[in-house]
């Protein structure tokens, strides 16, 4: 058994209590050091079309303070790829917000170099925390839920009724199609394939381009277009050297459809032989679709369904009925997607489960009931 002397026990508490001591100043020490802070007079915004005389726009003003001290001359930025903005003498600033984009920007610290509080250059220790400081504003469109019902085929799962609140006047583009794809491969008068050619499509006077990725090592290649059922030229660019068809030969484009676009080039000479096998035509599935989606900010995995918006911002979810109950909030985004379907994809249509991601920047909102 080990017998420990009252001096040694009288010392060994002594230097625990000064140990818990020091820990604890520590502690309180960290808990009363201040926050940086920005305060803005509004963060949430209704989302209003683009104006030419700039009433899509909205301004802000704000307040950086370091417990309840201005921060001056600190630099803050509203988006990653937003301008800066210097605080004042008394902290404060003022930002534009451009209504016609839904979005969720973070407001941040990006620069405390020539900060001051009280007329003085911050110190180390304060720094920081003035960096930590940040702040959301959320441009949207409010949603309202109008009905909530059964499922028809599935007892486990509710339709929800929804739709886009759009401000009189207001012109909003929901997810429609955009444009199509012209896709396909270049090849050499071997038919081996071609790297890093271009494919240039245009009408006469350069007008209605659409410009080739490069060729990858297989020679494949795709764009984007808006056919117009008109006579188009077709270019492919390799290096310095150009290759087009025969003078007087032109390419036309089908109305509403994706295409594939085989090319063989000439062993000799600039010109394509404008027929197979050397240049085939043939039409493809698919389209690109653009527009406005809302879905539901739900743990990943989740499924659950949506219709494309009507006209009148109206949609349907499909969803288990446990995950409404918890009441989900709903996001926004503008998506553009490349569909390889046949059919074209229309308002009301179903999307596929899992379709419709928010991301990083996409706000969040609570419905509305009526």
């Amino acid at each position: 058994m080990i017998k420990i002397s009252k001096v040694r026990l009288f010392v060994l508490l002594a230097v625990t209590t000064a140990l818990w001591m020091v820990s604890s100043s520590v502690v309180i020490a960290r808990r009363e050091v201040p926050l940086g802070r920005i305060e803005l007079e509004r963060t949430s915004f209704v989302a209003k079309s683009w104006q030419s005389d700039g009433a899509h726009l909205t301004a802000v003003k704000g307040k950086l303070t370091f417990g309840e001290r201005p921060v001056a001359n600190a630099l803050l930025q509203a988006d990653a790829q937003g301008r800066t903005i210097r605080t004042r003498e008394d902290g404060s600033f003022e930002l534009l917000v451009d209504r016609s984009l839904i979005a969720r920007k973070p407001v941040s610290v990006v620069s405390v170099q020539e900060a001051k509080i009280a007329g003085k250059p911050i110190g180390n220790e304060v720094a920081d925390p003035i960096l930590s400081a940040s702040s959301t504003i959320s441009v949207y469109h409010p949603i309202e839920v109008t009905q909530v019902e059964p499922s028809d085929t599935d007892a486990s799962r509710v339709k929800v009724h929804a739709r886009f609140m759009i401000e009189t006047g207001d012109k909003i583009s929901f997810f429609q199609v955009d444009k199509y794809r012209i896709s396909g491969q270049v090849g050499n008068a071997d038919g081996n394939p071609v790297k890093d050619a271009i494919v240039w499509m245009d009408r006469d006077g350069g007008e209605g381009f659409a410009k080739s990725t490069p060729t990858d090592r297989d020679g494949r290649y795709e764009m984007y277009y808006l056919p117009e059922e008109e006579e188009t030229n077709l270019t492919v660019i390799v290096g310095t050297r150009r290759y087009t068809l025969p003078d007087g030969k032109v390419f036309n484009l089908p109305r509403n459809t994706s295409v594939d676009i085989r090319i063989r080039l000439p062993r000799e000479g600039s010109v394509i032989d404008d027929k197979p096998p050397t240049l085939v035509c043939t039409t493809s599935r698919g389209a690109t679709y653009t527009g406005l989606l809302a879905g539901l900010d739900v743990p990943p995995g989740t499924p659950y369904s949506v219709t494309i918006p009507d006209r009148h911002g109206r949609f349907v979810m499909t969803v288990p009925k446990d995950a409404w109950e918890k009441r989900p909030l709903f996001f926004e985004t503008r998506l553009t997607k490349f569909v390889a379907q046949g059919k074209v994809l229309k308002a009301g249509d179903e999307l596929p489960v899992g379709f419709v991601q928010p991301g990083d920047h996409d706000p969040r909102l609570a419905a509305a009931t009526p």
